[in-house]
C-alpha cells in the first residue's frame, strides 16, 4: 500500500518526458542556429579579410616580369621592391604564406615559385626564386587548375593541410597582353577561429544545459503544483467516491486555486456532499414513500441539471445543430451525455450507459461524465480521454459497474469526426444524398471493467446535410407487450423519416416511432438520444 502510494502518477511522467524533451530539444535547436550564425560571421570576416589582401599584393606584382624571372632565375631590383612589398603585407596581416607560383602539367601539380613569402616566426622556410616542386593536394590542384583555364579568383577553407588550419585566396596574374602568367596565392591561419568555435560551442552548450535543468525544474514544479496536483486530487477522490459507498472527503476543498481546476474540484466536492446526503436520507427513510420520492425528485433534478437541456445549443454555432435527450427508466438513471466546445474548431459529443439501474448507476453516471469532461478540457484525443477514464474508474471497483460509451471530436474546418467506442451500440449515419446506414466497427472494452485497456480511434468524413444519431440500448431494446424487441430496422426506419428536421424534431419523432411500437408496455431501460446535424 505504501510502494501504491510513492508512486509518480501518470500524467505527472507525462509532463516530466515533455518537459525534459523540449527542453533538449530548445537546447538542441540554439546550439545549431548559434554554431551556424557564429561559423558564417567569422567566415565572411575571414573571407573578407583575405581577399582584400590578395587584391593589394596583386596590385604591386609586375604580371610582365614574370616569364624573365622564371626563365633567369636572377632578381633584379624591381624584384627586391615587390618582395619587399609582399613582405610587409605578410607581417601587417600575419599571413602564413604570400606567394606567386607558376604551375603546370597536366594535373597542375608542378609548382615553379617566383616570390614566396613566410611567416617571420613560422618553422617554414621560403622557397628561393626558382624553386621547383611536385605538390599533389586535390584541392590545391583543382583549385590552380580554374584559375590558370578560366581565371578564376578562389577562396579556400582548409582544416587540416601541412601548414595548418587556414584560408586560402588565389587570383590569376596577368601579364599587359591578359595572358594568364601565374597564380598569386595569400594563406592566413584560421586556427583562431578553429579554437573560438570550440570555446563557442563549449560555452553555449553549458549554459543551455543550465537553462534546460532551470527550464525543466521550474516548468515541472508549476505543472505539478498548478495542475497535475489537483488533478490527481481529483481523480483519486472520484474513485474513492465511487467504490466507498459515496462517502465524501475534505480533500478537494484544500485545493486553493480560483481557475477551471478549482471549479471543477468545488463542484465534484459539492456533488459528492450532495450525493452523500441524499444517499444517507434515502437509506434512513425507507419506510417513508412520501420522503422517499421527495429525494428522488431531488436525485432525477440534480442528474437533469448536469446534463445538457437547452436548445439550440450552441446558438452562436450556425455550423451545425445538436441536441440530445435521456429519459430514465427509473426516476434516476445510468446513461449520460454531454457536449461542449473545446475551441472554435471542435466540438465533443458523448452519449454512454452505465450498467445497472436507478441510484447506483446513477452516482456511477455522474463520476464517469466527470471524468471523461475533466479530462477532454485538457486537451486529450478520444482514446486517452478514455484510457485515462478507464483506468481511474477501474480502481477498487468493488461494485464491479461498467460503461459502455460513444465519444467523438469534431473538427468543423476538416469535417473529421475523430471518434471511440466502447462497447456501445453503433451509430446510425445518415448522408446528405439519402443514404443511411449504421457505422459500424469493432468496439473496443467498456469502461470500469479493467485498468490498462488501449482504445481505437476511427474517424469518418462529414459533409454538409450529413446528420449523426447516437442512442442507447434503450432504444432498439424497447419491448412491446408481446416481447418484441424495437430492433435496429426499426430504428434505421423511424430515423429515415427525420429528414429535413432539426437536432430537437428529429429525436421528437424518433421517440415517437418507439413509443408507437412499445404501446403500454413498460419501459425497462434508460432512453438516451443525441442527433448531431452538419449544416
Amino acid at each position: 500500500m505504501e510502494k501504491e502510494r510513492r508512486r509518480l502518477p501518470v500524467i505527472t511522467k507525462v509532463v516530466l518526458a515533455v518537459s525534459i524533451i523540449s527542453g533538449l530539444l530548445l537546447c538542441t535547436v540554439i546550439s545549431l542556429a548559434g554554431s551556424y550564425i557564429f561559423t558564417k560571421l567569422f567566415r565572411e570576416h575571414y573571407d573578407s579579410t583575405i581577399a582584400s589582401v590578395a587584391k593589394v599584393a596583386l596590385a604591386v606584382i609586375d604580371g610582365d616580369s614574370i616569364e624573365t624571372y622564371r626563365l633567369t632565375k636572377e632578381k633584379d631590383e624591381n624584384y627586391q621592391t615587390t618582395n619587399a612589398i609582399l613582405d610587409d603585407l605578410v607581417v601587417q596581416f600575419d599571413l602564413n604564406f604570400l606567394y606567386v607560383s607558376y604551375v603546370s602539367g597536366s594535373d597542375y601539380t608542378h609548382i615553379e615559385y617566383i616570390y614566396d613569402l613566410i611567416k617571420h616566426d613560422s618553422p617554414w622556410t621560403p622557397y628561393p626564386l626558382g624553386y621547383e616542386e611536385d605538390y599533389f593536394e586535390k584541392d590545391f590542384n583543382a583549385s590552380s587548375k580554374k584559375v590558370f583555364e578560366q581565371g578564376s579568383s578562389i577562396v579556400r577553407h582548409t582544416l587540416k593541410a601541412r601548414s595548418g588550419s587556414h584560408i586560402t585566396a588565389m587570383l590569376p596574374v596577368y601579364d599587359s597582353s591578359k595572358k594568364i602568367v601565374a597564380v598569386l596565392g595569400v594563406e592566413k591561419s584560421m586556427q583562431e577561429y578553429v579554437d573560438s568555435r570550440k570555446t563557442f560551442t563549449f560555452v553555449v552548450l553549458l549554459v543551455e544545459f543550465l537553462s534546460a535543468i532551470v527550464f525543466i525544474t521550474v516548468f515541472s514544479a508549476v505543472m505539478n503544483r498548478r495542475i497535475i496536483s489537483p488533478i490527481t486530487k481529483i481523480g483519486k477522490e472520484a474513485s474513492l467516491f465511487v467504490t466507498k459507498g459515496g462517502k465524501p472527503s475534505a480533500e478537494l476543498e484544500q485545493i486553493p486555486y480560483n481557475d477551471e481546476i478549482g471549479t471543477l474540484a468545488k463542484a465534484i466536492s459539492k456533488m459528492e456532499v450532495d450525493i452523500h446526503n441524499y444517499i444517507n436520507d434515502l437509506t434512513n427513510i425507507t419506510a417513508e414513500k412520501e420522503r422517499i420520492g421527495t429525494e428522488l425528485k431531488v436525485a432525477t433534478q440534480i442528474q437533469s441539471d448536469m446534463l445538457p437541456s437547452v436548445y439550440p445549443a450552441f446558438p452562436d454555432h450556425s455550423e451545425f445543430d445538436l441536441f440530445a435527450t435521456m429519459s430514465p427508466a427509473k426516476e434516476v438513471g445510468g446513461d449520460l451525455f454531454d457536449y461542449l466546445i473545446l475551441d472554435k474548431n471542435r466540438i465533443l459529443f458523448m452519449v454512454g450507459d452505465v450498467s445497472g439501474k436507478g441510484v447506483p448507476a446513477a452516482l456511477f453516471m455522474v463520476i464517469t461524465k466527470t471524468l471523461l469532461v475533466s479530462h477532454a478540457v485538457q486537451g486529450m484525443s478520444p482514446s486517452q480521454i478514455f484510457e485515462m477514464t478507464n483506468n481511474q474508474l477501474s480502481q477498487n471497483n468493488a461494485s464491479s459497474m461498467f460503461v459502455t460509451c460513444w465519444l467523438g471530436i469534431f473538427s468543423l474546418d476538416t469535417g473529421e469526426l475523430t471518434y471511440v467506442n466502447a462497447g456501445h451500440p453503433s451509430p446510425v449515419l445518415c448522408r446528405s444524398e439519402g443514404k443511411i446506414d449504421y457505422v459500424r466497427e469493432k468496439p473496443d472494452f467498456v469502461l470500469a471493467a479493467m485498468p490498462g485497456v488501449k482504445y481505437t480511434e476511427h474517424i469518418l468524413k462529414m459533409s454538409k446535410g450529413d446528420s449523426l444519431f447516437v442512442y442507447t440500448d434503450g432504444v432498439t431494446e424497447a419491448t412491446d407487450s408481446q416481447n418484441q424487441l424495437f430492433g435496429e430496422e426499426r430504428l434505421l426506419d423511424a430515423v429515415s423519416k427525420t429528414s429535413g428536421m432539426n437536432a430537437l424534431d428529429s429525436l421528437k419523432e424518433v421517440r415517437r416511432h418507439v413509443d408507437a411500437f412499445v404501446g403500454e408496455g413498460e419501459q425497462f431501460d434508460d432512453i438516451t438520444m443525441l442527433n448531431f446535424i452538419l449544416k
